[in-house]
């Protein structure tokens, strides 16, 4: 569904009529809608790691680099970010959090196998740099949440065919702009923060499928001291 008929469909809720067109249009309602659904939009996507924004970036060593910048549509790490050694299935590099320790870590020459890293000034720092021909692989969350009609994917709506790329998204983006205009205008919103609540938890806790658990099966023979770092059965 386009941003479009979200839009509509919160007009009729909001003021009883359908604007054929929004950002096309120079009155002020409709004006107020378009600026409204990039900011919902936007909360939107901060709210969770959305499985439609998530992608895998691969950097390739050459043994030298240190830094590399950020994907153009960088907007942040998953919670549970991790960059992985894709030659080494034993570990990845490690996450330093303190800028500090990392400091320290490189002046000092110490190596860890096969490396650490830091996001500060905006890249990706490692020490010491991934040696020629491994790959560091890590997930990002994309900040490019609005799909053209051609198919070209962008940071924000800019046409009323625009899509938003999270699944089902456009039903929030409705109940969103109902709440928020209403919100601004200083009117009663009483139950419209609520519903709008309510989606968004409801939509992120169904986003990535549900966990399946399997008990009373066991591998003959196996030797737990070959499991890691690979999840222990039951």
């Amino acid at each position: 569904m386009s941003v479009l008929r979200a839009m509509q469909s919160a007009a009729i809720r909001l003021v009883g009529y359908k604007p054929s067109v929004f950002f096309a249009s120079s009155e002020q309602f409709e004006q107020e809608i378009v600026d409204l659904a990039n900011e919902v939009a936007r909360d939107i996507c901060e709210y969770h790691d959305w499985q439609a924004l998530t992608k895998i970036e691969t950097l390739t060593g050459d043994g030298v680099q240190e830094v590399f910048p950020l994907p153009t549509d960088y907007s942040r790490q998953l919670l549970d970010s991790d960059i992985q050694d894709l030659q080494n299935w034993v570990w990845g590099y490690q996450h330093m959090t303190n800028i500090n320790d990392f400091i320290f870590l490189r002046a000092r020459g110490f190596g860890i196998v096969p490396g650490a890293w830091i996001l500060y000034n905006d890249e990706l720092n490692f020490y010491p740099a991934p040696e020629t021909g491994n790959s560091a692989s890590y997930p990002y969350v994309s900040k490019n949440y609005a799909r053209g009609a051609s198919g070209n994917l962008k940071e924000e709506f800019t046409e009323d065919t625009d899509e938003f790329i999270i699944r089902k998204g456009e039903d929030l983006l409705t109940l969103g702009l109902v709440w928020r205009w209403r919100e601004n205008k200083k009117l009663d919103y009483t139950g419209d923060q609520e519903a709008f609540t309510m989606k968004l938890e409801e939509m992120a806790s169904r986003d990535k499928g549900s966990s399946i658990i399997r008990h009373g099966r066991r591998l003959r023979g196996l030797n737990t001291a070959w499991a890691y770092p690979f999840s222990l059965g039951p």
